[in-house]
């Protein structure tokens, strides 16, 4: 005879959610470093095939990759 499946009273959704964030706030933080990287390296007239935008555009970018890095962080 089979035990009985426990159910809990949430839905998995709850805890998927979370993970999801979580993957979602390392691969932003990857991309926040690289483009720190890549301004750096602006900054110090180096150059490189994955600069493509203005300086002013990078801090744009880069400024809103924080705040969107923020907010989530504090959702969690």
């Amino acid at each position: 005879m089979e035990e009985p499946i426990e159910q809990i009273p949430q839905d998995d959704w709850v805890e998927q959610d979370l993970l999801t964030r979580d993957l979602a706030g390392s691969l932003l933080d990857g991309e926040i470093a690289a483009e720190r990287d890549r301004l750096a390296r602006l900054e110090r007239g180096e150059g490189g095939d994955d600069i493509v935008m203005s300086k002013a555009d990078m801090e744009r970018r880069l400024a809103a990759m924080i705040d969107i890095r923020t907010k989530n962080a504090h959702r969690g």
